[in-house]
């Protein structure tokens, strides 16, 4: 089952749609429409865990939180792990390759768009997931 905590969504009286997840502390965003505001809460979400001194609580129920917030759309908000990955903290390391298979990765790295460090992580994950027991 895909991890998730539940957000409040509510228009503001600006006309904005503000989200929240209770369960987390402080998250929280808000975007011009309903989609937006979703969007971006998926996204707060992420930021807001990879942050190691954020406070995280079992997630409420759903029933508490309507009692709670009464006239709040009340929506499972996913946890997306690669957004969350996305706020990692980076390490740097020098790696050797031969250079034929540098000048590989490079003409298919500028085929992409993708740099040469994205294109390396992605192939590593692709390689652990599918030798994975």
């Amino acid at each position: 089952m895909e991890k998730f905590y539940y957000g409040i969504f509510k228009k503001d009286p600006e006309g904005n749609v503000t989200a929240s997840i209770p369960d987390v502390e402080v998250c929280e965003t808000f975007g011009g429409t309903w989609e937006e505001a979703y969007e971006n809460a998926v996204d707060a979400l992420a930021g807001c865990l990879s942050v190691a001194e954020t406070t995280v609580h079992p997630r409420t129920p759903k029933a508490d939180l309507e009692k709670q917030y009464p006239g709040a759309q009340i929506i499972p908000v996913p946890v997306d792990e690669k957004i969350l990955r996305g706020y990692e903290d980076t390490k740097r390391f020098n790696v050797s390759f031969p250079a034929s298979l540098l000048q590989e990765v490079d003409a298919f790295r500028a085929k992409t768009g993708l740099k040469r460090s994205a294109l390396l992580q992605e192939a590593a994950k692709e390689y652990i997931e599918s030798h994975a027991e």
